[in-house]
């Protein structure tokens, strides 16, 4: 063996751990979910209020702050678009009373077969809720709406976090759309004059 034949494996070694060393490559950036394509809900009132009642649950499968975007947040954007305070007396109040995200790990087939195919092996579920009043100036509640949206989706093995972070964000855009629906109707239905 010559010198130079035993030096070549060392640097293609080398030059193999040095690849290791490059930066990952920066994740995909994810527009902010807003609800400016309809036209803002304009109520009877001097002005709007958010309630973020939600927290965050304290168990491993509540992933809320993991999507690109915290559903949270998305619940207020939803708020801060669609309603607006057109009126000089009252209270408008939308409260969060839910928007969550849990995964699920699911059992994968361990058989041979199995191994040969990409399995779902993960769940995320999104729920999201919000209550929206009209409060007069002494704070009597006289109108009032609530829905809630639901959404499931699920991941395969070997899904990559710009993957999941596709899949996430898609996910929380379809539940709040479904929610935006129901809202509005409701809304539009038992508002009465209280919608300009």
């Amino acid at each position: 063996m010559t010198r130079a034949s035993a030096i070549r494996p060392l640097l293609l070694l080398l030059l193999a751990l040095g690849g290791c060393n490059q930066p990952p490559a920066p994740r995909p950036a994810l527009g902010d979910v807003h609800f400016t394509s309809e036209p803002p809900i304009e109520l009877d009132v001097r002005r709007i209020e958010i309630v973020p009642r939600y927290q965050p649950g304290s168990d491993p499968s509540h992933v809320e702050e993991r999507p690109p975007l915290a559903l949270p947040h998305v619940a207020e954007n939803w708020a801060s678009d669609r309603l607006r305070a057109a009126g000089t007396q009252g209270v408008g109040v939308a409260t969060i009373t839910d928007a969550s995200v849990t995964e699920t790990k699911l059992a994968t087939d361990q058989s041979l077969s199995g191994m040969l195919t990409r399995q779902r092996d993960t769940r995320y579920d999104a729920s999201v809720a919000i209550s929206v009043e009209i409060r007069d100036d002494r704070g009597i509640v006289v109108r009032q709406a609530m829905a809630s949206a639901q959404r499931s989706t699920t991941t395969v093995e070997g899904t990559t976090l710009d993957e999941r972070d596709r899949i996430l964000y898609q996910l929380e855009t379809d539940v709040m759309a479904d929610l935006d629906r129901e809202l509005d109707r409701q809304i539009r239905d038992h508002f009465g004059y209280y919608v300009r």
